[in-house]
């Protein structure tokens, strides 16, 4: 299960970073997906999530277990991570 405290570990932050930036360049084969899509695996290495990034929006679209949207949950880690290193 994904919550907004395990996606705030600085190795997960750096997982999803990782895969905006790739996904964004259209190198999505570059972990485990395609095109503009790619997938953010667990330590366990199953896939916990997918990134979208859509060209014409110029906008990323986060997606959990069942296909759910996430993006408010990745803003939230993001935010935590952010106030943990200061």
């Amino acid at each position: 299960m994904i919550t907004k405290t395990s996606l705030s570990h600085p190795t997960m932050i750096a997982k999803i970073r990782l895969g905006m930036r790739l996904a964004a360049l259209g190198k999505g084969d570059q972990m485990n997906g395609h095109g503009t899509r790619v997938y953010v695996a667990n330590a366990k290495g199953h896939n916990i999530m997918r990134i979208d990034w859509h060209k014409r929006t110029k906008a990323f679209v986060f997606y959990g277990s069942e296909s759910r949207r996430i993006e408010p949950m990745i803003r939230e880690a993001f935010r935590l991570s952010r106030n943990a290193n200061v």
